[in-house]
Formats: C-alpha cells, structure tokens, sequence
C-alpha cells in the first residue's frame, strides 16, 4: 500500500501526539514560573482589607468580596491571554528553527493535524493554569467570605439585629463567596484565551516574525474587546432617524467574525463578580460561539499554512 493512501486525512491519535509534544515543549520553556507571581498576588489579597471605609460603611463585606474576585478574575484574564498569545506565537518559528517542523511534515503529517495538535496543546497548557489560578481563587475567596461572614456576625449581634436579619445578612456574604455563577467567570476567560489562541496561531502561519505575530494578536485582542461599542456606534446608531440598512449589518457580521467580540467574554465575567444570575444556556452559547470562532481560524490556518514551502 502506498504512503498517501495509508495516511488518513484526519487523526484524532496523530493530534493527541502532537499536543502532547506542544506540551512537553512549552513545559521546558518554564512557561509554568509565571504562575509563581500570580499565586502570591492571590494569596496576598487574603490579608488586604478595604481600608477606605469608614464609620456605617466599613461593615461592607460584599464590596471588598467583589472587589477580590474582579481583581483575581483580571489577573486570571491577563495571565491566559498573554499566555496564548506569546506561546502560540513561538511554537511554529520553533518548530522550525529546530527544523522539528521538517521532520513531522515528512513522516507524514497532514497540516491540519499538525495545527490543530499545536492549539489543542496549547489549550491544555492554558487549561492546567486555569485550573491552578481557579483553585487559588476558590480557596482565599472562601477563607476570606468566612472571616466576612464571621465579622458581621458579631457585629450584627452585638448591634441587636434580630435573628432572622442576621441570617439574610450572611446569605448575601455567602452569594459573594465561591459559587458556580463565579466559576462561569471563570470559564468564559479559558474559553476567550482558546480563541485568542486560535487568532495567533492563524497569524503565526503567514507571519515571517515572533514579534509580529505577538503584536498582531495582541491588537486585534484590544480590537476585539472594544470592537462591539464601535460597531454600534457605526451601524446602530438612530442620530438621523435611519435604522441601519443591509449593507451595514453585513459589514458589522465580518467585523464581527474577523474581529472576535470579546465584549461578550468580558460580560459574563462581569457578571460572574457582581454574583449575578448567569443562565447555563448563555454559557452554552458562548462556549458554541468560541468554537465556531476557532474553527474559523483554524481552517483559515489551513488554508494558509498548506502553502507554505517546507
């Protein structure tokens, strides 16, 4: 049988070897000592308290609460996006100043699978960090809304508030606390992270330089995050009386497909912080939409990448 009817034009095993070795290599790279200043960053906001306060308004545990939790959510935000930009940009420039890249492609490996090995390892990299940086914040965020819980307490009893305003007064700490509403925070900024992941990697393929294609991704990550109030302001606005025609809502749908809206991300997180309501099939929504997203990227990675000389 001959070598190209032997090779498969899919693999799900050749993918899996391939993000295993994406793995291994962005583990030697030491990529994990940037989670060492983020854990000390949440554990050290275990000891801060809201010093701003005074008089009647000290006794606000729900705003320093919610204050913890949008910092450790932004910092989770900035870690992942960082993170998927740079270690993206560097696997193929990698790959083939090792001339690792010659090797794979020889054996051979279809492109696409190549490619898509390469997200999905840097995924799963992503994914280990934000299981690390979840834990972090599920554990101070929980030591701290008890220390809340308990300091209001006492301070509602001492006070003379009655038993039942006591409880209702610890109920809305512990809706504060960590809940599942928080973990959809959290999940929405992975699932942003795999597709600014997927923006990077389709840059890296046309892209003759690392720093090129940090900048890029990085822009069309600012872009993507303001992208959603330009377009309204451009198409949705009603100034002079005129609802915006067909033209206008095409144009805004490649924007939006071009330019991911990462406004949408950012709500959910939002939200997740103030402990409001997050319905699962709004997070059912966003995570079929980050997948449409990525395989956008990555076909248009394929496409890009196949003609490329190796």
């Amino acid at each position: 049988m001959s070598r190209s009817t032997s090779t498969s034009f899919f693999s799900p095993r050749r993918v899996l070897i391939i993000a295993q070795s994406t793995v291994t290599q962005l583990v030697r790279m030491k990529i994990f000592y940037f989670l060492a200043p983020v854990a000390l960053l949440f554990l050290g906001l275990q000891f801060f308290d809201a010093i701003w306060f005074e008089g009647p308004e000290a006794l606000m545990p729900e705003q320093e609460l919610r204050m913890h939790k949008n910092i450790c959510l932004g910092t989770m935000m900035l870690f992942t996006s960082l993170f998927a930009i740079v270690a993206t940009a560097l696997l193929i420039p990698g790959d083939i100043e090792d001339r690792t890249l010659y090797t794979i492609l020889c054996k051979p490996v279809p492109r696409l699978d190549y490619l898509v090995g390469k997200l999905f390892g840097v995924i799963a990299v992503l994914f280990i960090a934000m299981l690390v940086m979840d834990v972090l914040l599920v554990t101070t965020l929980h030591f701290r809304t008890e220390d809340k819980i308990l300091q209001t307490t006492e301070y509602m009893t001492k006070i003379g508030y009655p038993e039942r305003e006591i409880a209702a007064g610890r109920a809305d700490i512990a809706a504060h606390g960590p809940t599942m509403i928080l973990q959809f925070g959290v999940i929405s900024h992975f699932l942003k992270a795999c597709v600014i992941a997927a923006v990077a990697l389709l840059i890296s393929t046309f892209s003759t330089s690392t720093l090129f294609t940090i900048a890029t991704s990085v822009m069309i990550w600012i872009i993507g995050s303001f992208q959603s109030i330009a377009r309204d302001g451009l198409f949705n606005d009603a100034t002079f009386g005129e609802a915006p025609g067909w033209a206008d809502k095409i144009v805004g749908t490649l924007i939006s497909l071009i330019f991911p809206d990462f406004q949408l991300f950012e709500s959910i997180s939002d939200a997740a912080a103030r402990a409001e309501d997050v319905l699962y099939g709004d997070m059912a929504q966003l995570a079929g939409l980050s997948a449409v997203y990525i395989g956008i990227y990555v076909v248009l990675s394929w496409f890009v990448f196949s003609d490329k000389e190796f």
